[in-house]
């Protein structure tokens, strides 16, 4: 399919109907719907929401519900940016089936051999070295979660990337994986993830919201995260190198315009969307993260929970399904596609609030009762529930310019990108995102700043016994993600 007959499709199937179709074979009213959403966004404190939904593989809905930032009163609207956060990884794998349609990738190679040296040379990969079952990694290892890598190594206990059982022998969810087929598909293709995902998925799709990177276009309108307490938090999203793990930004309707690709496909892609969507690797675990990750249990096998290449999946009595999730610091998103009915919701919210509504959301409006909403560690809003009392925000205090001007310097950690400080006039400040501005860096203690707008992250500098500064550590909820001080 071209951009012209996708966009041609596009406009035939966004006049809307009145009611959407639910899986049990009845239909809802939008007017119904809307009321529904509102009601308890409005209950659960969700800020903001994009939402689409597919009938008879159309996109027949798109809406969007409460704010893009709460703190200004300004709306979503349906061409408002909310972060894909991890629905930035099914995209990635479509990419990568499309490559290996074309035979440019072999799903079943070895990725270290495409590689002109060992992988464990390349410094992101240097723990690695002296365990070659790295060398057993596919493809379709990675698009099915079996690498054996954790999601990220800062998560570790001491923040190395290892592999916790053999390549291919079980499931448990891996950005780490990501990122390394990320590299190997850049290094095959001599290209960049944003001008593949350009030219192969966005634009054919017309996903014209959609992008790894940050567009200046993208200035006028786009939504900002909120925690739970309902507050604009952080900064705004403005990715400056694509990242098949998170970076991507999008919209419901352009991602339901993806998903309507991969229900429509035709001829060869017919064989590609089918291998995309099979399970290749079962789930019988008790939850996708934490402590029961590791807790073996058969509660999921009356619907064949699995994983594909990209996406999760299940059996449901109407039919095959495929389901991903995105979380990240104020984004909270569910995707869930039945494939034999064609019915399918895309949901992309601005707000650490919304999984507790995800589950009765998706109910109401296509009728899913299936999905694996409690292995996805999905807590349901309880009305009777206290609302907790939001912390104060820190305190700026003044610090010996001596004792600033130790922190300047580069830190990073592999495979995520450096962070700039500099000390300038006296001040701290920080090299932002996209590496076009400078945000001041408040102290908060001698060791301890913040940067105004974020304050839910603290960065926190360490030095060694001879009191030279060594590192930092970016904590977030009190998870420490530990950078190295970089030799100048």
């Amino acid at each position: 399919m071209d951009r012209h007959e996708s966009d041609e499709v596009y406009r035939e199937l966004m006049a809307y109907t009145p009611d959407v179709k639910t899986l049990d074979g009845k239909s809802i009213s939008t007017a119904e719907l809307e009321t529904f959403i509102e009601q308890i966004m409005e209950k659960a404190d969700v800020a903001g929401l994009s939402c689409a939904i597919l009938n008879d593989s159309q996109i027949v809905y798109q809406k969007a519900f409460g704010y893009k930032n709460k703190r200004d009163g300004a709306r979503n609207d349906e061409q408002t940016l909310f972060s894909a956060a991890s629905f930035s990884k099914p995209v990635f794998a479509y990419l990568v089936m499309l490559l290996a349609e074309e035979k440019v990738i072999d799903l079943d190679k070895p990725l270290h051999e495409y590689l002109e040296k060992p992988l464990c040379e390349y410094p992101a990969y240097a723990d690695l070295k002296g365990d070659d079952r790295y060398q057993q990694i596919t493809a379709r290892m990675v698009l099915s979660h079996s690498t054996g890598f954790p999601n990220w190594r800062f998560f570790t206990q001491d923040g190395k990337l290892s592999l916790l059982f053999a390549p291919g022998s079980r499931h448990s969810y891996s950005g780490e994986g990501i990122a390394l087929l990320q590299m190997i598909v850049e290094v095959v293709t001599g290209r960049d993830l944003e001008t593949l995902a350009q030219e192969m998925i966005f634009q054919p799709l017309g996903m014209t919201r959609s992008s790894y990177i940050w567009q200046t276009q993208f200035e006028a309108n786009y939504a900002s995260p909120h925690d739970e307490f309902g507050r604009p938090r952080g900064a705004k999203i403005q990715p400056a190198k694509p990242d098949a793990s998170g970076s991507m930004v999008t919209t419901a309707g352009d991602y339901a315009r993806f998903l309507f690709g991969i229900l429509n496909a035709k001829e060869q892609r017919i064989t590609t969307m089918s291998e995309m969507l099979r399970s290749q690797i079962i789930i019988n675990y008790k939850r996708m993260f934490g402590p029961d990750a590791w807790k073996i249990t058969d509660e999921n096998q009356d619907i064949h929970l699995a994983w594909g290449l990209g996406w999760g999946r299940f059996d449901a009595s109407c039919g095959r399904a495929f389901f991903h999730t995105g979380h990240s610091f104020g984004w909270q998103n569910y995707t869930v596609t039945y494939i034999d009915k064609g019915i399918g919701i895309v949901m992309l919210s601005n707000s650490d609030n919304f999984e507790s509504v995800a589950e009765a959301i998706a109910k109401k409006a296509i009728g899913d009762v299936y999905s694996p909403y409690d292995w996805l560690g999905y807590v349901p809003f309880d009305p009777a529930r206290e609302k907790k009392i939001p912390p104060p925000d820190p305190v700026a205090i003044e610090v010996d310019a001596a004792i600033l001007a130790a922190y300047a310097g580069t830190y990073g950690m592999q495979p995520a990108a450096t962070f700039q400080i500099k000390f300038e006039d006296t001040r701290l400040f920080l090299l932002s995102q996209d590496g076009k501005s400078w945000e001041p860096l408040l102290a908060e203690t001698e060791t301890r700043f913040f940067v105004k707008g974020q304050e839910d992250y603290r960065f926190l500098f360490t030095r060694d016994d001879a009191g030279t500064v060594t590192a930092l550590q970016l904590v977030f909820l009190g998870i420490p993600m530990p950078l190295a001080k970089k030799v100048e």
